[in-house]
């Protein structure tokens, strides 16, 4: 997507439009079109421009020696098509930051098992510069896993022989970090310190619903619904902050998964809150295009700075934000709700990676399963 620029001359503000093409290598290349009057005129720029670019064809080469660069750039237009925005992003971060630097101009044909071991090596030896740890095997895992998807479309596509596949994934133990979360008398505890109806409505959604915190910034008002005497909120659509356009500060985008799109039931405490909010809403005359900002939704900076203020006010241990879906579901799990039912609400692909993610807030008491037992042979 391009992106428009503004930079001053001597002549005053001019407006530029810079954007991403294939060239004669095909390879990804940046253009830009400088000097334009204002934005409008900028755009129209592109637009003509775009109706004259060709991109260039692949060849396929005789000689089967192709770069890495000449495979991602495609690889790239590839998954751009498939991949949520969010997904795209995190793709081009990774690589850019991990992959990109090492295996860059250089020949994935040639490439032995040895060159992809040491990528490895050097990368599990990397301490984060920001913890001056290690970084975690998860996170490695995931990078290790982009590139593997990479290389096996590679083979896929050019018949080029996969040899990452025979590298072995390092062993690394790291002690287990539980699972950070408030009881329901802590969030209450928090709620009751919260004295803005708007932080104290936002921060009641996430925890009594277990919205992900970009799926309850994507809705308006009329997405709060009413019927037969219940509250719902429908679930259509996400935002994400991770956009390839700097200009563009979010994106709306389609639910993470089908399974994301839902209707979730609210509970009479939410519900009462939720219908105070939005008459407070109509009476200030906010907007209703977002049910949390307005005109626009809020900041990240924002909710996150007021979920630590109003923690320090209650006293309370620091979790993240995103740590209130996590305390809605293990609430749930305690009041002895059915995974199933756990698994729809929270919007997962499946209960399978429900019972993944929580499986150990479920009790491992034997006494449990002899008592059952006992009920019904006893007799």
């Amino acid at each position: 997507m391009p992106s428009y620029p503004t930079r001053k001359t001597k002549n005053g503000t001019v407006t530029d439009v810079r954007f991403r093409i294939i060239d004669e290598n095909g390879q990804e290349a940046q253009r830009r079109l400088c000097g334009y009057q204002n934005k409008r005129a900028a755009q129209q720029a592109y637009l003509d421009f775009m109706k004259t670019y060709t991109p260039p064809t692949f060849q396929l080469k005789k000689d089967g020696v192709y770069t890495f660069d000449e495979l991602f750039s495609l690889y790239k237009r590839k998954m751009e098509a498939e991949l949520a925005v969010s997904s795209y992003y995190d793709l081009n971060w990774i690589f850019d930051k991990y992959i990109t630097p090492y295996f860059s101009g250089k020949s994935i044909p040639t490439l032995k098992k040895a060159d992809y071991t040491l990528w490895q090596t050097e990368l599990w030896a990397t301490k984060n510069p920001k913890t001056g740890e290690f970084y975690k095997k998860n996170y490695l895992s995931k990078i290790r896993t982009t590139l593997m998807t990479f290389l096996t479309w590679c083979e896929d596509t050019f018949d080029i022989p996969n040899q990452y596949a025979h590298v072995k994934k390092p062993k690394r133990k790291e002690m287990k970090t539980e699972m950070e979360i408030w009881e329901l008398n802590e969030f209450t505890k928090f709620q009751n310190t919260v004295d803005d109806i708007v932080w104290k409505t936002f921060f009641m959604s996430l925890f009594y619903t277990g919205c992900r915190v970009g799926e309850l910034l994507a809705p308006s008002d009329s997405d709060v619904i009413k019927e037969n005497g219940n509250y719902f909120i429908s679930i259509r659509k996400g935002l994400t902050r991770k956009t390839a356009n700097t200009e563009d500060k979010y994106l709306i985008t389609a639910p993470k998964t089908s399974t994301s799109n839902r209707k979730i039931q609210l509970p009479e405490v939410l519900a009462a809150q939720l219908e105070e909010y939005l008459t407070y809403k109509k009476e200030n005359g906010i907007p209703s295009a977002f049910l949390f900002g307005g005109e626009s939704p809020i900041p990240q900076r924002t909710y996150q700075r007021y979920f630590e203020r109003y923690t320090k006010a209650a006293e309370l241990k620091h979790i993240r934000i995103h740590d209130l879906r996590h305390s809605h579901a293990s609430m749930l799990i305690h009041l002895n709700v059915p995974i199933t039912v756990i698994s729809k609400r929270l919007g997962h692909s499946s209960v399978k990676m429900t019972l993944e993610k929580y499986s150990h807030c479920y009790s491992d008491d034997e006494d449990i399963a002899i008592s059952a037992i006992n009920n019904i042979t006893i007799n």
